[in-house]
């Protein structure tokens, strides 16, 4: 089993390419987090993979929320639990804070991997080149053959990347989390049809649409950026993203 999440189609990209080679089956928890379904069913299961993005250096906050809340029913003492984070560049605390989770579960995290993938953080960051994002994907794919040999293996291994002084994630999670979760950033240009798609795709139900126009309801962003990728027309923006372009994981379908 792969629980993963995904705003653009990294995590699921790499869930899906994971399960082609282990044979396991995918499961979204975009919709488990919107449709409030909180039980896991482990029966017959030998793996239980997460896919997950990082968030300011940690394992991004709704799947951490979600993990920490939802039942893992007949979990076997034998069963090989794994990460896998998807990150531009960096993964911080990613592995630990998963660690610690299944640990308050009773489940022991046997390894950790990392998946280097085109950056989405378009509040800060300008796009890549189409040249640099297609090189990174096929990097990617790779890793991931390698990742995927590892897990069919149960190997007991823990890749981390870029794991930041103890002070500095302190920092992030009491300043900058809670700023990322604000949502008054986000504003709505011209260019809206009026389609509703940032609101069906919001994982947080946080978005509503009034008078054919989204409205953020309430201070709860999981800063997955799918409403402003995923926006048709490109009329959703938040911070610098008018001027940093958009980004969807060319290689996977993300409206099924």
């Amino acid at each position: 089993m792969i629980l993963y999440f995904s705003g653009t189609g990294n995590s699921k990209y790499c869930a899906e390419f994971l399960a082609k080679e282990t044979g396991d089956k995918i499961i979204s928890l975009n919709e488990l987090i919107k449709n409030n379904i909180n039980v896991i069913d482990c029966a017959g299961e030998k793996n239980l993979g997460i896919v997950a993005p990082t968030y300011d250096m940690d394992l991004a906050y709704a799947v951490a929320e979600f993990l920490y809340r939802a039942e893992f029913w007949n979990v076997s003492r034998e069963i090989y639990a794994y990460g896998v984070f998807t990150c531009g560049s960096i993964c911080g605390d990613c592995a630990d804070t998963l660690k610690k989770i299944f640990a308050y579960k009773n489940i022991n995290l046997n390894a950790s991997f990392v998946a280097a993938m085109p950056d989405n953080y378009v509040i800060a960051f300008k796009q890549k080149s189409e040249a640099a994002k297609k090189s990174k994907l096929e990097k990617a794919d790779a890793a991931l053959k390698e990742i995927a040999k590892d897990i069919q293996a149960h190997k007991s291994i823990f890749k981390r990347k870029g794991k930041l002084p103890g002070f500095v994630m302190k920092f992030i999670r009491r300043f900058i989390v809670p700023a990322q979760r604000k949502v008054k950033d986000f504003t709505v240009n011209e260019n809206c049809i009026g389609c509703g798609r940032c609101a069906r795709i919001c994982p947080m139900n946080i978005i509503k649409m009034e008078n054919n126009r989204p409205v953020w309801t309430r201070d709860d962003c999981a800063c997955c950026l799918a409403c402003l990728h995923r926006c048709p027309k490109q009329a959703i923006n938040r911070g610098g993203s008018a001027k940093n372009g958009r980004y969807v994981n060319p290689n996977v379908n993300l409206e099924e």
